[in-house]
């Protein structure tokens, strides 16, 4: 569903209701929330630094805890949480369902979520008023019996309803012929090396650096996605580790290795999603080959597709023989054979390539890694 302005307004005021919380709480208010926060559903009060929810229960707190701004913000930020979701999940069991799956105090995906419900709430109301006026029949409390609240409209809807798989207003609704192509690697090893490296590379720009630099001037924030990203998250999980030692090449050394497994899994469901999605056609892409050599093979591979009719198209994307014999069509093939490599995945053994230790880039790194664990650590000492 393609929000309108009028709900992406509505839901963006709505949220800033609920995080601005804080200027409407007395203490005593304060207090009682917490309380009954404590009982825990979707808003529950943990975070980062707060492993346990009674750390939160000011019953729990000293006169000193109950006195820091920063706990304070926290709880008050938890309960903004807690309220939020529990009036998105009220919506109906959609938008329950949703919630629940949401990770962490992600506000971009609530305001989202209202984003939807109101587009589609305001469209079911319209349509609705249309039908009544047609069969109305001398209806004085037409208003009342004709009109459904927006709570009412949004729990009789079900998933496929407002989730249909299709973008509003897509070219494809719009009639056009759409073509679809994923660049699947023809070897599933060498893709995985490449990976590898990738993430090397990603070091040796400068992605500690980046990470420290953005963590320390706030643009990072805890609860945001971006902070969740692959790659910033497992550089702030190594910059903010305990106890932290300058030279620990073994806490250097795991970092690199889970930054590269995460990246290598990331790809791994990238292919079984595209594998399931049959409007995508599967583009081979010969790893052995250079970067421009396997740019301009895909090209043309792209671009013969693209003059195919469309009926000779939709066979490239079925996995059935092609009458007469059993071979299949190229991206049928592709599909087939990737989904097949994935057994030998098991046996793929990470390797250094620059970051090889004792090297002038894996020191090199190493210094620039204690330098922004230094950096990133004396902020968080407050």
């Amino acid at each position: 569903v393609r929000p309108t302005k009028e709900a992406m307004e509505l839901a963006a005021r709505t949220i800033d209701g609920f995080r601005a919380i804080q200027a409407t709480l007395s203490p005593e208010e304060l207090e009682r929330s917490v309380q009954n926060s404590n009982q825990g559903n979707n808003g529950e009060l943990t975070t980062e630094s707060h492993s346990d929810k009674n750390d939160l229960d000011p019953q729990s707190m000293d006169s000193n805890q109950r006195q820091d701004p920063i706990d304070q913000e926290e709880i008050l930020e938890a309960i903004a949480w807690k309220t939020a979701t529990a009036e998105v999940s009220s919506l109906g069991p959609v938008f329950h369902n949703r919630v629940q799956k949401l990770c962490g105090r992600d506000w971009y995906r609530l305001r989202r979520l209202l984003e939807v419900a109101y587009t589609v709430a305001d469209k079911k109301n319209k349509s609705q008023s249309k039908n009544n006026k047609k069969k109305q029949q001398q209806n004085d409390n037409n208003d009342q019996d004709d009109e459904k609240s927006v709570n009412d409209i949004l729990r009789e809807l079900t998933e496929k309803e407002i989730y249909t798989g299709i973008r509003s207003g897509s070219l494809l609704e719009s009639g056009y012929d759409v073509r679809c192509f994923f660049l699947c690697p023809d070897d599933r090893m060498s893709h995985f090396q490449t990976v590898d490296r990738r993430c090397e590379e990603m070091l040796l720009r400068g992605l500690l650096r980046e990470t420290a630099q953005l963590y320390v001037t706030g643009r990072l924030p805890e609860e945001s996605q971006v902070t969740r990203a692959i790659g910033y998250r497992q550089a702030l999980e190594y910059l903010k580790r305990e106890n932290a030692r300058s030279g620990d090449r073994e806490a250097f050394m795991s970092f690199v290795d889970d930054f590269a497994t995460a990246t290598r899994q990331y790809a791994k469901k990238q292919m079984q999603w595209f594998r399931r999605d049959e409007e995508f056609a599967f583009i081979p892409v010969p790893m052995e080959k250079g970067k421009e050599e396997r740019i301009k093979v895909a090209s043309e591979i792209i671009a013969d597709m693209c003059k195919l009719p469309r009926k000779l198209f939709e066979d490239e994307l079925s996995l059935d023989a092609k009458e007469g014999n059993q071979d299949l069509l190229l991206s049928a093939q592709t599909k087939l054979d990737n989904e097949q490599q994935g057994k030998k995945m098991k046996f793929f053994v990470s390797k250094r390539v620059k970051l090889v230790e004792n090297s002038d880039e894996f020191l090199s790194v190493l210094k620039e890694a204690d330098e922004c664990t230094q950096l990133v650590q004396s902020l968080c000492e407050f």
